[in-house]
């Protein structure tokens, strides 16, 4: 059995490895449709400015799902007026108190639950099924979903060449697509296979509401950005000489500096926002709410399962 209190930061972080892992395996179990197998299971060590996670991963559906403690009474969004060390920063960024203030969240405090969260978003017309091993053709994930489409994801990977030499073997492109399949390069060994769809915003979270995924609230793109930690950015309340190509992230979860999408939310507040080069750096903000939301079609979705006990 497992205790919530065990799925709490400060709990979890005390755990020995076996209970932790015994934990994961369980939360796997329970709370995601059967239809989608656990392929692999993984240990994570997470470093995040001297702070070390130890957490899981899990490979479920083609994609790659991290387990996030949950913690209590977590002070998120910004304060009014603006706190004199950011009241300061909102000049090197250009803006006037007010005009930052506007663009970023309300302070709140909030319970987070614990979560199973894709390491990294999708394409919002795309929905990942599984993986498939370009050396046994052998497919992990949702089979029912694959069955109709196998034809087409074995044509897709037929042998490049007909050469014994495994030199002369052509490399694998990227990116493969032929109709509603993608196929994107995982690995050496793998291709992610993900199937495109015409869909809305209520169609891809039914979908996701079928297997026990869900999309995060604004508050939930908060923490997972920015940790629960008071500062306007992931790493820390000052403007960088240069960008990481990544944000730096409590948990190891992936949020590109350099991106053309915004992430989905439950609601429609706009949580996370396209980053060019020469933008405002305030849109990578965890607090930071976009004034108008992306087209449905140009925006990206990180699922997640909320671990809820009673």
């Amino acid at each position: 059995m497992m205790a919530s209190q065990d799925l709490l930061m400060d709990n979890w972080r005390l755990l020995p490895d076996d209970r932790r892992r015994f934990i994961f395996e369980q939360l796997t179990r329970y709370f995601l449709s059967p239809l989608l197998a656990v392929d692999a299971l993984v240990p994570v060590s997470v470093s995040y400015f001297g702070q070390v996670l130890q957490t899981f991963d899990a490979l479920i559906g083609g994609e790659w799902l991290r387990f996030v403690p949950g913690q209590r009474h977590v002070k998120l969004g910004i304060e009014t007026p603006l706190p004199t060390e950011l009241a300061g920063l909102a000049e090197s960024l250009g803006l006037s108190s007010q005009e930052m203030r506007d663009q970023l969240s309300a302070p709140a405090v909030v319970d987070l639950p614990p979560m199973l969260v894709a390491r990294s978003s999708v394409a919002s017309d795309e929905e990942v099924i599984g993986q498939i091993n370009l050396t046994t053709q052998v497919f992990r994930g949702n089979h029912f979903a694959y069955v109709p489409y196998k034809p087409t994801v074995l044509s897709l990977i037929e042998p490049r060449t007909t050469s014994l030499d495994p030199a002369a073997q052509e490399p694998w492109p990227a990116v493969l697509t032929a109709g509603q399949v993608v196929l994107r390069l995982a690995s050496s060994h793998h291709y992610q296979v993900a199937l495109k769809h015409r869909w809305t915003k209520a169609a891809l979270v039914k979908q996701l509401g079928g297997f026990g995924f869900a999309l995060p609230t604004a508050r939930d793109y908060e923490w997972l950005l920015g940790g629960g930690f008071l500062q306007l950015f992931a790493w820390g309340n000052a403007v960088p000489e240069t960008l990481p190509a990544y944000l730096p992230n409590r948990f190891g979860l992936t949020f590109p500096t350099q991106r053309s999408s915004a992430e989905l939310t439950q609601g429609d507040e706009v949580a996370a926002a396209p980053y060019q080069k020469g933008d405002s750096l305030l849109k990578l903000s965890p607090f930071y709410r976009a004034a108008v939301a992306q087209p449905f079609e140009q925006q990206r979705y990180r699922k997640l399962v909320r671990i809820e006990l009673n």
